[in-house]
């Protein structure tokens, strides 16, 4: 799992910091945008006796050493806590990553496959349909809700079709005369 997420790190331009020793932390990888601690846990009792620890080091040896330009980075820091298990307790998966001391914490199983997408600035929306939070059908139902009772009589029903191309929109608004718009 962990060996997924360090492909990925390194496949797109960050560092791993290797010059610092950890106890409990397996990596970490930085950008001049963001960085990432990785630790691993076999088991859900191996995660819960150590987590907190992992990210106390995180904070400690180098979250509280980021100096100059590099400061404001301390709000892009992310633990990501993988465990091998396919699954933990929820509640305390919601317990870890609604903890906000220090930096943000993201839980990682197996049964959260791919692993990838749990990373916060990877959206892969193209292959995964149930990522889209506000898909076209969505925006159409919105959008009715916001025009006036005038404008929608002006509208025939055709023009909320999710399945119209651009180009059929714009043939559609230059077919309407200014009259009719106002």
């Amino acid at each position: 799992m962990i060996e997924e997420l360090v492909e990925f790190f390194e496949g797109n331009g960050f560092i791993e910091l290797d010059q610092l020793d950890f106890n409990y932390l397996d990596t970490v990888y930085a950008s001049s945008e963001q960085i990432y601690g990785l630790v691993q846990f076999e088991t859900e009792e191996e995660l819960r006796e150590n987590w907190e620890k992992a990210a106390d080091e995180l904070a400690v040896k180098l979250q509280s050493r980021l100096i100059k330009e590099l400061h404001m980075l301390k709000w892009d820091i992310y633990l990501m806590v993988i465990c091998t298990q396919n699954q933990i307790d929820t509640s305390y998966r919601k317990l870890i990553e609604n903890d906000r001391r220090y930096f943000r914490k993201i839980v990682i199983t197996k049964k959260d496959d791919p692993y990838i997408s749990k990373v916060p600035f990877v959206l892969d929306l193209t292959s995964n349909k149930e990522l889209l939070i506000f898909n076209d059908n969505e925006f159409f139902e919105e959008l009715r809700e916001c025009l006036k009772k005038s404008t929608l009589s002006k509208l025939p029903q055709e023009f909320f079709n999710p399945k119209l191309s651009g180009d059929q929109l714009i043939d559609f608004f230059n077919s309407i005369k200014k009259d009719d718009i106002n």
